[in-house]
């Protein structure tokens, strides 16, 4: 069998097409990785602020607002919420524009912004990135695909490889966000904030809680809810919690979250993670054009 030399070395000529295709796979490994958005921010190195999701999305007209402490602010915000759930199951379908930043074991990935359209039924995700990675898209559906995430990268990216398929719970996803794409929603989000409220938030009694009035997220009036504890604890780790409720469509719409750690060698706060729904429409009109690849308009994949 002819063989022939490559860089002063010798292989076998039918060795050839295997590392190319060798070569091609990991081409298309790395441009898969690097379409879940924040990749190169969790390998390179960059500071990143921890500025969070929600502060700059809020104003407050101090001037009008009240507060309740304590154990009735605690029933009011849990009131809210489950009122919200029911509100939620007549819901189908949801927009908005989400806005997250979390931390991924012990790094802060940086502020995602991002066009959302979600369906219930079947449940159905889209998702076009603002900031990093501007232009990048991503597609769910159940039933479709093989169950994975059809990612259309932004830029030179598109170039390589126009689309890629990711396992929503596989490693390459999941080492950039704490939830699979499949929970995201402000349903899932809902049934969270029950869950945070019930399971840590009120498991300490000198946990401080507080709700004022007055404050406003996308020209809306809000209800903020604060759980802060002055000193790290031994029952709970969070440092404080803050949720905002929109009184016009009686939902949650924020969520923050800090944790104790340690700076200095003195405690100190920690963003853990932060959520929005900026815009949050849910008398949206969705069709299955929405979340198909092939819907022109989306230009999903195009190069």
């Amino acid at each position: 069998m002819a063989t022939i030399p490559v860089g002063g070395s010798w292989h076998n000529s039918a060795m050839r097409p295997r590392v190319r295709i060798r070569r091609r796979l990991h081409v298309a490994a790395l441009v898969a990785a690097a379409a879940v958005g924040t990749w190169w921010y969790a390998t390179s190195g960059e500071p990143v602020p921890a500025t969070g999701a929600v502060g700059a999305a809020v104003t407050s007209a101090t001037s009008t607002s009240t507060t309740v402490e304590g154990a009735p602010a605690v029933a009011e915000c849990r009131r809210l919420l489950v009122a919200a759930k029911r509100k939620l199951e007549t819901v189908p379908m949801m927009s908005a524009v989400f806005q997250k930043q979390e931390r991924i074991g012990e790094k802060l990935q940086p502020l995602n912004v991002m066009d959302l359209k979600v369906r219930r039924t079947p449940l159905s995700i889209y998702m076009k990135w603002q900031q990093p990675d501007a232009g990048q898209q991503i597609l769910w559906k159940d039933g479709a695909h093989d169950g994975k995430i059809l990612v259309s990268p932004a830029g030179w990216k598109r170039k390589i490889m126009p689309v890629a398929k990711i396992d929503p719970h596989g490693d390459m996803a999941m080492n950039v966000s704490r939830r699979p794409v499949t929970n995201i929603g402000i349903w899932n989000f809902t049934d969270r904030m029950i869950a945070l409220v019930d399971e840590e938030l009120t498991r300490d009694p000198a946990v401080r809680v507080a709700m004022s009035e007055g404050h406003e997220i996308s020209g809306r009036s809000c209800r903020k809810f604060s759980f802060e504890h002055a000193t790290p604890s031994a029952i709970v780790p969070f440092q404080n919690v803050t949720i905002y409720l929109d009184d016009v469509l009686e939902v949650p719409v924020a969520c923050e979250h800090h944790r104790w750690s340690t700076e200095n060698g003195k405690p100190a706060p920690r963003l853990e993670e932060s959520y929005l729904f900026r815009d949050l429409m849910l008398d949206v009109s969705l069709t299955d054009d929405d979340f198909d690849h092939r819907n022109p308009s989306l230009q999903f994949g195009a190069k």
